[in-house]
């Protein structure tokens, strides 16, 4: 939610996203949103649903945009599910097959040491700590009605086995509810990985396996042309400093 991307080898992360998936036959689409302290809540959905929307009505020559799944992963994974979770903005998306978390904090939890910045930038996204109790992934599905949740698409929830307790544990707790209030979610544990290694890990040949996964459950919906599947990819979190969250 704040601050610049300052990975190493900055130009291939996500490129290789986008070639591992494009390989299998999923035409994917790179996307980013704005950050603190340019934009509040709920403008980070709201450039999920504006980039949504952009390939809806862009790239109908190249794939069939009534075929789009979206991965959202950290802070990207917070601002997809706070799409999904709102009822108005959802409303106005494009139709969606299905959604992939990959390292989602759903809560976020009070300032500690692994997760003070992420405090701090949840909090001025929100608009204080009681905003974020109630608009946090977590919070906005706790006062979700089960009507609702049924009637979105199936979800794929992948936690890194080595995620940051506050995040794995955040994770289970989302699965647990969304499950029980009638939602279509899958919950698989990456072995080996932590919160950014998934990603790093596509097109390197080595534990990537969790993306040829994800590639087979994209495919698996549909038995039409396999170029024609869209997957739009809300990235991976910006930060200033090292670790996980937004």
């Amino acid at each position: 939610m704040h601050g610049g991307r300052l990975w190493p080898h900055r130009d291939l992360i996500h490129a290789n996203l986008g070639a591992f998936f494009a390989l299998r036959g999923i035409l994917t689409v790179i996307v980013d949103y704005r950050l603190v302290p340019s934009v509040t809540y709920p403008g980070g959905s709201e450039d999920v649903l504006g980039a949504l929307g952009w390939v809806s009505r862009n790239l109908t020559d190249v794939g069939d945009t009534d075929r789009m799944f979206v991965m959202g992963h950290s802070a990207g994974g917070v601002h997809v599910a706070g799409l999904l979770l709102n009822t108005t903005l959802y409303a106005r998306s494009p139709p969606l097959r299905g959604i992939i978390f990959v390292g989602v904090p759903y809560e976020i939890p009070a300032a500690s040491k692994a997760s003070g910045h992420f405090r701090a930038a949840a909090e001025a996204y929100y608009g204080g700590p009681k905003n974020v109790a109630s608009h946090q992934p977590l919070g906005m599905l706790r006062q979700a009605k089960e009507d609702c949740i049924s009637q979105l698409p199936p979800v794929r929830n992948l936690i890194a086995a080595r995620e940051p307790r506050y995040i794995s544990s955040a994770a289970r707790t989302f699965a647990q509810l969304y499950a029980r209030k009638g939602g279509r979610i899958d919950t698989t544990i990456l072995d080996g990985h932590d919160h950014t290694s998934p990603i790093f890990s596509l097109c390197s040949g080595q534990m990537e396996e969790w993306g040829a996964d994800v590639a087979y459950w994209i495919l698996g919906h549909h038995s039409s042309p396999l170029a024609e599947n869209v997957a739009v990819v809300d990235s991976l979190d910006a930060q200033s400093s090292a670790g996980p969250g937004p």
